[in-house]
C-alpha cells in the first residue's frame, strides 16, 4: 500500500465528506421545515416526488460520468462531445419515463409534470458538470455544485420555521427542484474546452452500449430510495410512505459517505491504473471498517433526536432507524467499491450485482412485508445489502 498516495485519498475523501455532510444538514434544514408543514399524507407525496426526481434524474448519468471519468483518464481521448450529446438524449428518455410513473403512482398533474422536467433538466446539467470537476480531481467545486442548491434550500427553510413563508405539496417540490439550478454558477471555473461541447452522434452509440450494464447497476442503485417509496405506496397509504421515507432519509446520509468516497477513489485508481500500479484493496477494507463504525454512532444518535427534530407524528419511524442505517451503512461499502469495476473495465459484473440485488430485495419484500409491514420492507432492504456485500467482495477477491 503506497501510504502516501493513501494518506492524499484519505485527505480528498475528508474534504469530499465534509462538502457532502454540509449540504446534507442544509438540505435537512428544509426537509424538516416541509415535514413540520405539510400533513403527513402530504408528506408522503412530497417524499414520493422528490426521491422519484433525484432517481429517475441519474438517467442522466447512467453509468456515464464515471465512465467518462475512467476512460478519458486511462485512454485519453476526445470523450467531451459523445458523452454530452448523450446527455441531451436521455433528458428526452426521462422525462417519457417520468410522465409514464407519475401517471401510474396516481401522481400526475400539468403543475406536478411540469416542475419535475424543470428539476430534472437542473440535475442533468449538475450531474454533467460534477463529471467535469470529478475528471479533473477538482472535488471542492464538484461538492460545490451541491452546496449551492442546498444553501438555497436552508434559507427557504428559514422562511418556513420563522414563519415568513407557508408552503403547501407544489410550491414545496418547486423549491426542491429548482435550487439545483444554481449550480450554473460554477460554469466558468470549467476549463475551455468543456464550456462549448459540440452536440454529434458520432460514437454515441458504442459510448451508450459500453455504459450500458454500469448504467443499469446504477438506476438501480440510484432509485433504490423511489423503488422502496413505492413499494410502501403499494402496500399502504401515503401517510406511510411518509413515516418510512422519514427512517429512509436519515439512513440516507450513507450515501453521501459511499458517493465522498467513490468521488475521490474512481479518478484516484484510474491513474494507478495507468500507471500500472495494483489495486489497493487494504484502503478499501480500511475505509469500510470506518463505515461501519459510523453506522453505529449514528444508530445511537438519531434514536434521541429523530421525534424531538421531525415532531411526534413520526415517532412510528423510530422501529426502522436501526435497520434502515445498518442497511445504508452496508450498502455504501458495495457502492464505493464499484470503481474497482470501473477501473478494470468490468461494469458487466456490476449490472449483474445491481441486478440480483434488486430480485432478492422485490422477493424478499413481497413475503416480508405481508408479514410485517413496514419493518418486514426494512429488513428486505438489509438482507438485500449484505447479500450484494457479500457477492461484491467474493468477485474482487476472486479477481485480485
Amino acid at each position: 500500500m503506497n501510504v502516501l498516495a493513501t494518506k492524499r485519498s484519505f485527505f480528498d475523501i475528508f474534504i469530499v465528506g465534509a462538502g457532502n455532510g454540509i449540504n446534507a444538514i442544509l438540505g435537512l434544514l428544509f426537509f424538516t421545515a416541509v415535514a413540520r408543514s405539510l400533513s403527513i399524507e402530504d408528506f408522503g407525496k412530497y417524499a414520493l416526488l422528490t426521491s422519484l426526481l433525484v432517481s429517475l434524474s441519474k438517467i442522466m448519468d447512467f453509468g456515464t460520468n464515471s465512465l467518462f471519468v475512467a476512460k478519458s483518464i486511462t485512454k485519453p481521448q476526445d470523450y467531451i462531445s459523445r458523452f454530452f450529446s448523450l446527455k441531451l438524449i436521455l433528458f428526452l428518455v426521462t422525462s417519457v419515463v417520468a410522465g409514464i410513473i407519475l401517471y401510474k403512482l396516481d401522481l400526475l398533474s400539468f403543475q406536478i409534470l411540469k416542475i419535475f422536467l424543470i428539476g430534472a433538466f437542473g440535475y442533468g446539467l449538475n450531474i454533467t458538470l460534477f463529471a467535469y470537476f470529478q475528471r479533473m480531481s477538482d472535488f471542492v467545486k464538484a461538492v460545490a455544485l451541491n452546496t449551492l442548491s442546498a444553501t438555497v434550500k436552508a434559507i427557504f427553510a428559514g422562511s418556513i420555521f420563522f414563519h415568513l413563508l407557508s408552503v403547501d405539496l407544489e410550491l414545496a417540490y418547486a423549491i426542491f427542484s429548482g435550487s439545483i439550478f444554481t449550480c450554473i454558477l460554477l460554469i466558468p471555473w470549467l476549463p475551455k474546452g468543456f464550456w462549448h461541447p459540440k452536440v454529434s452522434l458520432q460514437n454515441v452509440k458504442s459510448f451508450f452500449l459500453e455504459a450500458l450494464p454500469a448504467g443499469i447497476s446504477q438506476i438501480i442503485k440510484e432509485g433504490w430510495s423511489a423503488l422502496a417509496n413505492s413499494l410502501a405506496k403499494l402496500t399502504n397509504t401515503f401517510s406511510e410512505v411518509g413515516i418510512y421515507s422519514l427512517a429512509s432519509k436519515i439512513a440516507d446520509i450513507f450515501t453521501l459517505i459511499s458517493l465522498s468516497i467513490f468521488t475521490v477513489l474512481l479518478p484516484r485508481n484510474a491513474q494507478r491504473k495507468k500507471d500500472n500500479e495494483i489495486y489497493d484493496m487494504k484502503e478499501t477494507l480500511l475505509l469500510s471498517g470506518g463505515v461501519l463504525f459510523l453506522a453505529l454512532v449514528a444508530m445511537v444518535t438519531a434514536r434521541y433526536l429523530t421525534v424531538p427534530i421531525f415532531g411526534e407524528k413520526f415517532s412510528a419511524s423510530l422501529g426502522l432507524l436501526n435497520i434502515l442505517i445498518l442497511a445504508a451503512a452496508i450498502t455504501a461499502v458495495h457502492s464505493f467499491m464499484d470503481n474497482y469495476f470501473f477501473v478494470e473495465e468490468k461494469t458487466k459484473t456490476l449490472m449483474k450485482i445491481g441486478v440480483s440485488k434488486l430480485i432478492f430485495f422485490v422477493g424478499s419484500a413481497l413475503i416480508l412485508t405481508n408479514l410485517y409491514d413496514l419493518r418486514g420492507l426494512a429488513i428486505s432492504n438489509l438482507l438485500a445489502s449484505i447479500f450484494a456485500l457479500i457477492l461484491t467482495l467474493r468477485i474482487i477477491f476472486k479477481r485480485s
